[in-house]
């Protein structure tokens, strides 16, 4: 038995993946199931929708508890975590918003933005929190500053409203909320 996780389109990939291999889709908060070495298909995936929310182990993927969730459509599970997320502005004034566990770039959250950017990664940056602070989580190496401090790849750096991020050196951002 081996572990898989599997995008939305089936796709297979490594148990620590936090990005799908194939079509780059946001694996950070997708568990993995068990699969037949063999033949490396899924055997089960044990979903139960009964439980109670707030007897969940709710982490924002660095071991900190996230405020509840609320349930918006039962039939689809969509879960909303109130009060996150964190809005960005583009130099030309279009915005975007993206949540802790987020990745933002050309291929991900705020693709619509970023893509007539071409020095901006595809997977650029990732969202985190920490009680109260936010982190960018720099995915690129293709430059990427906070307030004017490079920030390394791997590297965490905490944003703030009004922050301004710069990606590569064309694309500039500021931190709405």
């Amino acid at each position: 038995m081996a572990l898989m996780k599997f995008c939305g389109q089936g796709h297979k990939n490594p148990p620590h993946a936090i990005m799908c291999e194939e079509c780059l889709e946001d694996l950070s908060r997708v568990a993995p199931v068990e699969v037949d070495d063999d033949n490396l298909t899924l055997l089960a995936v044990d979903v139960d929708v009964e439980v109670e929310l707030d007897e969940l182990d709710l982490l924002d993927g660095l071991g900190e508890p996230l405020t509840p969730p609320t349930v918006q459509n039962e039939e689809v599970l969509e879960i909303v975590y109130p009060g996150e997320g964190l809005k960005f502005r583009a130099e030309d004034g279009q915005t975007f918003s993206a949540a802790p566990g987020d990745v933002v770039g050309r291929a991900k959250i705020g693709s619509d933005v970023l893509q007539d950017y071409p020095t901006v990664s595809r997977l650029h940056f990732r969202l985190a929190r920490r009680g109260e602070t936010w982190l960018l989580i720099n995915l690129s190496d293709n430059g990427t500053w906070v307030n004017g401090q490079e920030a390394l790849s791997g590297q965490e750096l905490p944003l703030a409203h009004g922050d301004e991020l710069l990606l590569s050196s064309k694309c500039r951002l500021r931190v709405l909320s």
